[in-house]
């Protein structure tokens, strides 16, 4: 939920803001209130705080006062999001113009939780002396629609799922020119001209993936040469800075819906970026849902990648850091499992490690990260806050816990995590997230084994809702014979569970 104060009336009954209201958005009554705003109730309640500042030349010391405090504020709370928009109606007087930005730089503004945004001159047609005398709003009514806009863009920001895979064409994408045709010496990368686009977008590409977004390739090329070309030009992108890349002639979309499925990711979480429109038309008509970019007009890069909220992560996680890493694990998986035949003795020389731990302060954000953002393997979708989880987790009759993973490949991070509701006589799974790089290596069976053997003298159950987005892994994993179907409404089914003869061969494969 969205809170919005600021230090003037903003006459919160007015119909324009109801744009805003859609977006679960609570509009201040108090026009002077914004210290009195930010009491202990609506901190509690609230997770965003967008906080509207008029300043000028009779206001000047009481806003910097006021914000002073709200800094304070901020810092005390580091898991709530705050964002401050600054309207200055003194642009007449250069000194208090100085005055202002002196005493603004020397709050620190710093912090991983504040957004800050200062709004120029060309804002000052919206300003209306009338309306401050009157009715204490010192602009022009449209002003709502304006602010408004603004403030829905960090809403979107905020409630949009990153993309996890970038998938990119090389030739008039990832540089000028066709590099077939024109050889590396002649396509544009870098310099004084067009190549600088290239260069920065690349740039950019590098610091996605530092984030955690993976990179990959599909592009009609020869792969010898696109390898070769990176490496003799000094690109910022290298062969190793891809996963699962396909350069050859094949279809493009074929080759995408490849590097999808050995990744376990859904083509709604995928963005193809590629510079020929055709491509990219049939790329979307054979692969439902997946996301794409054109580029054609090389200058038009930087800005639409700008402008996509979902190439923006507002909080970055170590396990985000990991990302690339833990994918080019699943990849070395991969590679040897569709060499090997599948047995019991193949998964124990893997060297599989596995660790649970209860969710703790530290490890909260990544907790929130599986319940919020996993969907194929979720059985009940429940969504939670850092509040509802803090109180779920005090409660004792609730047990959460996390999972971490390790094989002979590396450390895989914290993969997975559920949640159990104890009666006196009954245990019910309310919650179970398992991230789809690590399904189908037993993983699964033996959080399910555990949960069994720390809760022997009660009735166990699991509660499964069907959506779209976990209709496809969760019922394949159903059907294994610990699971037995007692109870069905709609999409909420209910099955009891029960410990199976081969469990020691599966706890045998993580020793």
């Amino acid at each position: 939920m969205h809170y919005l104060t600021s230090n003037f009336n903003l006459m919160e009954s007015n119909s324009r803001w109801d744009n805003l209201k859609k977006n679960h958005t609570l509009i201040d009554k108090n026009y002077n209130g914004l210290i009195i705003s930010l009491n202990k109730k609506n901190l509690d309640n609230y997770n965003f705080f967008h906080f509207i500042f008029y300043i000028d030349g009779s206001n000047f010391d009481q806003t910097i006062k006021e914000l002073k405090n709200l800094i304070q504020i901020i810092k005390k709370n580091k898991k709530k999001y705050f964002f401050l928009y600054f309207f200055n109606n003194f642009y007449e007087n250069p000194i208090k113009i100085k005055l202002f930005n002196d005493q603004f730089l020397k709050i620190k503004f710093d912090l991983d939780n504040l957004y800050v945004k200062n709004f120029d001159q060309n804002t000052r047609k919206i300003f209306s002396e009338r309306n401050r005398i009157f009715i204490r709003f010192p602009f022009e009514i449209k002003f709502i629609n304006f602010i408004s806009n603004e403030i829905k863009k960090n809403i979107i920001f905020f409630s949009s799922k990153p993309y996890k895979l970038i998938i990119l064409d090389c030739d008039n994408t990832l540089w000028k020119g066709v590099l077939d045709e024109d050889g590396y010496e002649n396509i544009k990368y870098g310099g004084d001209d067009e190549g600088q686009i290239f260069y920065h977008f690349q740039l950019y590409l590098k610091k996605k993936k530092k984030e955690g977004f993976v990179l990959s390739i599909s592009s009609k090329n020869n792969a010898k040469n696109v390898w070769e070309a990176m490496k003799k030009r000094g690109m910022i992108l290298q062969k190793k800075d891809f996963i699962n890349p396909k350069i050859d002639w094949n279809d493009k979309s074929i080759n995408i819906k490849q590097i999808i499925n050995q990744l376990t990711l859904r083509s709604k979480d995928c963005l193809f970026i590629d510079d020929n429109p055709l491509e990219i038309e049939k790329v979307k008509s054979q692969i439902k849902g997946i996301n794409t970019m054109n580029v054609s007009n090389s200058l038009d890069i930087l800005k639409n990648i700008n402008t996509d909220p979902r190439l923006f992560k507002h909080k970055i996680l170590k396990e985000d850091l990991n990302k690339y890493t833990q994918y080019r694990l699943k990849s070395k998986f991969e590679d040897i499992s569709e060499k090997s035949v599948h047995s019991f003795n193949f998964y124990k020389k893997l060297k599989q490690k596995i660790k649970f731990e209860k969710i703790k302060d530290k490890n909260l954000d990544r907790a929130l990260q599986l319940f919020n953002k996993t969907n194929q393997f979720n059985f009940n979708l429940n969504r939670y806050t850092n509040i509802t989880l803090k109180k779920l987790h005090k409660n004792k009759i609730y047990c959460a816990e996390l999972i971490s993973f390790k094989d002979k490949f590396g450390d895989h991070g914290i993969v997975g995590a559920y949640i159990i509701k104890k009666q006196k006589l009954s245990v019910e799974i309310i919650d179970f997230v398992l991230s789809c790089r690590v399904l189908n290596r037993y993983l699964e069976d033996l959080i399910i084994i555990k949960i069994i053997k720390d809760n022997l003298n009660r009735n166990l159950s699991i509660l499964y809702k069907k959506e779209l987005v976990n209709n496809m892994l969760i019922p394949i994993f159903l059907k294994k014979n610990y699971f037995k179907l007692i109870k069905k409404n709609k999409n909420l089914h209910k099955y009891s569970i029960n410990l199976q003869n081969n469990s020691h061969e599966i706890e045998n494969i993580f020793r």
